[in-house]
């Protein structure tokens, strides 16, 4: 499988705990950029002809261009890629960022969309810099229905400065109440200036946030395929879960990373250079990397034991030519005593305590 990823980097604001690159000063630039991204996907197509089985448009803020930058958008997007060929093409949004014709026109050309909720509590949304309130997340989503898109994703956090238990408990009974088919629940990290000083909750916190999470989760139907995502049957995100199986993809946009033919490479992170750049037919690319057989496996490994399916002997045999389960026993069966991973079915994966600790324990593996 082949994914394309369109980085936009314009927000309306720019939340102060965000390490993606994005802007919210830069509008000015916007129809230039939009220009600049498919000049760059044409450089793509006439050199590669690549076939895309899936699109995520993300950010930033998508839903923050106009109306008309969006119909300029998807007007250019599907005259260099074949439409009918996409299985999934996600667009990110944010609440308080849609009105009903804007609605109209991403439904009409996409076909899952991805909310950023974060929290239900007012508060807490309040303090991490987001534009929008509990009221208008209800209001999104309803709008998002009844505009007839069947695949919709919302994004919630937990481990926010002053975020209690029962608040994400809560934040979880009101999604259940929605019951979108698809959601990430990841865990907040403090990098902007906004929250100096500000202390995470402790760990014991942080684990029962996740494991009661996890918990409510499934009694709402959601079925955990990845440390941070959880899915009615038959809907996981088709671009993501092809990152976790080590795909390829390639990325336009400022700072968009792509792996392609064995490559790894990514693209300029300033703006203003990235539009520049492809305007004078000059390369946009930073940081270009071959990947060698060790870093394959190390990658290999780690994307794997993020996922619930975890690595299946059979299939790591026919990808590095020798067996997981014998070269890592030891690991594997200290790993199995202290609860934090198993084996069924041939597959070796972590369990739910396991995720929590998922960054040292796929160290052992190195």
């Amino acid at each position: 499988m082949l994914g394309l990823y369109i980085h936009i980097p314009f927000c309306k604001r720019k939340c102060p705990y965000c390490d993606f690159v994005s802007y919210d000063n830069f509008d000015y630039l916007i129809d230039d950029y939009i220009n600049t991204l498919f000049n760059e996907l044409q450089i793509y197509k006439k050199k590669f002809n690549p076939f895309f089985e899936t699109v995520y448009i993300g950010g930033g803020t998508p839903s923050i261009l106009s109306n008309k930058q969006l119909k300029k958008f998807f007007s250019k997007l599907f005259s260099i890629v074949e439409r009918a060929k996409i299985k999934e093409i996600t667009f990110e949004v944010n609440p308080g960022t849609l009105d009903d014709d804007k609605i109209k026109i991403i439904s009409e050309n996409i076909n899952r969309v991805s909310v950023g909720v974060q929290s239900f509590n007012d508060d807490i949304l309040k303090f991490i810099g987001r534009i929008h309130n509990s009221k208008e997340i209800f209001l999104t989503f309803d709008k998002l229905k009844k505009s007839g898109i069947k695949n919709i994703n919302m994004d919630l956090m937990f481990g926010i400065p002053h975020q209690t238990v029962n608040d994400v408990l809560n934040d979880i009974k009101n999604l259940g109440a929605l019951s979108p088919e698809h959601i990430s629940f990841y865990l907040f990290t403090i990098s902007g200036y906004k929250f100096k000083g500000e202390k995470l909750p402790d760990d014991k916190t942080i684990k029962e946030m996740y494991l009661k999470g996890i918990k409510e989760l499934r009694k709402n139907g959601y079925l955990q395929y990845e440390i941070s995502n959880f899915a009615k049957k038959n809907k996981r995100c088709m671009h993501n879960m092809n990152y976790w199986n080590c795909g390829e993809y390639i990325g336009i946009g400022v700072s968009a990373a792509s792996y392609f033919n064995g490559v790894r490479y990514e693209n300029t992170d300033n703006v203003k250079e990235y539009i520049e750049k492809i305007k004078k037919g000059l390369s946009v690319i930073k940081n270009k990397e071959k990947i060698a057989d060790k870093i394959k496996l190390k990658e290999y490994i780690m994307l794997k034991l993020r996922t619930k399916d975890g690595i299946k002997n059979d299939d790591f045999i026919k990808n590095f030519k020798f067996d997981f389960f014998k070269k890592y026993s030891n690991i594997i069966e200290k790993l199995k005593k202290e609860k934090l991973a198993k084996i069924k079915d041939n597959k070796f994966f972590l369990t739910e305590k396991g995720f929590l600790l998922s960054n040292e324990i796929i160290k052992n593996f190195w």
